[in-house]
């Protein structure tokens, strides 16, 4: 696929979750206010409701992966386009970034740490191969952000952030100087996988509609 196919199936992608998080804010409030779970299952929670809430046009593939939400489906583009669907929800305070693992992106991480540069590869194929049958991932973070009250939680907004697939490396990370990325929170010393954290102002200034605040 041409990078441009990419973004376009990506995007198209992106708009439904992002209509389906709108669609189910008043629900996801009211369900953080009166649950009394931790934060992080209400997300995963109300992310999965709303996007079952919303349907999507999919087929019987079982897909694999270490994210909250993983469906096969069809974009169209208006060409029929299949598509491994990966969502993830995570349930923070701050708002200027998400932190995520190599398994929930495609791309080689690029940045610089302490003026030396950080280089690991994703590893989430920007492809699967299931049954015969080609499926573009595309992989997106949804992130609660919300406040503790004594009688619950108060739900303040949604974002949602699309992944760039690998394939789309040179239009967002070519170099450790231009870099979507930031230093993850993990601990190499103590054995900690490497994380990574996503930082919205830098992936909206590349492309704009690839975060979206819903309040």
């Amino acid at each position: 696929m041409l990078p441009d196919d990419v973004e376009r199936v990506e995007r198209t992608a992106f708009e439904m979750v992002v209509q389906a998080l709108e669609d189910y804010k008043a629900q996801a409030a009211t369900i953080f206010q009166h649950e009394t779970d931790l934060a992080q299952d209400i997300a995963e929670d109300v992310m999965r409701e709303a996007m079952e809430d919303m349907g999507l046009s999919g087929f019987r593939e079982r897909l694999y992966g270490k994210v909250d939400y993983k469906r096969a489906i069809y974009v169209f583009t208006p060409c029929p386009n299949s598509v491994a669907l990966m969502l993830d929800a995570k349930a923070e305070k701050g708002n200027g970034s998400a932190t995520i693992q190599m398994s929930q992106t495609s791309m080689r991480i690029e940045y610089r740490r302490r003026g030396e540069s950080v280089v690991e590869s994703g590893k989430l194929p920007s492809h699967l191969s299931v049954n015969g049958r080609s499926l573009q991932v595309v992989s997106i973070i949804a992130k609660y952000l919300y406040e503790e009250m004594s009688d619950g939680y108060r739900l303040k907004e949604t974002i949602a952030a699309c992944i760039p697939s690998g394939l789309l490396q040179s239009r967002y990370n070519p170099t450790p100087d231009d870099t979507i990325w930031r230093v993850g929170r993990h601990a190499p010393t103590l054995g900690e996988d490497f994380r990574v954290r996503l930082s919205y102002k830098r992936l909206a200034k590349k492309a704009p509609w690839r975060v979206r605040h819903i309040r």
